[in-house]
């Protein structure tokens, strides 16, 4: 709580909170992080347009399903227990939990795209690395997103120190 006061104050300070910060609460930071997410997925729009169409294809016809699951046994090492999840537009957390899977199968995907001359959005390995870097950019988001947005409202101070370990987290990724 002492975190979102001392904001407010401040933002009293500079005349920027609509009715002097009576309806100033932590849960708009849900909608900064999103706006943050947001831009940050926009860097790796085309990695991750290509990732998106491979999950399709994969999961797409029988055939292609069965395909992939033989190229998951042939490469072998893939813990199968997270199957290939999808994302959904509106959700920018669901694009972190299918990143996490399709980096667990990429291996398999390679195998595909060996197979299947058809299948012609395979990442390089230069999208897949740019997915692995936006995966971790994301890890922080979304703890805190879940931190932030469940049933039971955390104090700020909850928020803050997660904010400031995402800061620094951003700072080794990107510097």
């Amino acid at each position: 709580m002492r975190c979102c006061k001392k904001l407010c104050d401040q933002l009293k300070l500079q005349n920027s909170l609509i009715c002097n910060g009576d309806y100033f609460h932590v849960r708009c930071s849900a909608h900064v992080l999103n706006i943050i997410v947001q831009e940050g997925l926009r860097v790796t729009s085309y990695a991750l347009h290509k990732i998106k169409e491979s999950i399709k294809y994969a999961r797409g016809l029988e055939a292609r399903k069965i395909a992939f699951k033989e190229c998951v046994i042939q490469v072998r090492g893939i813990d199968t227990k997270v199957g290939l999840r999808m994302d959904v537009a509106t959700r920018w957390n669901s694009t972190y939990l299918m990143l996490g899977s399709a980096i667990r199968y990429r291996r398999a995907f390679g195998c595909l795209a060996i197979r299947d001359r058809n299948y012609v959005h395979f990442p390089s390995s230069d999208e897949w690395k740019k997915a692995e870097k936006m995966c971790e950019f994301l890890k922080p988001f979304y703890v805190m997103t879940n931190l932030i947005s469940g049933s039971s409202y955390p104090t700020s101070n909850h928020y803050c120190m997660q904010v400031d370990l995402s800061i620094q987290d951003s700072n080794i990724i990107v510097g």
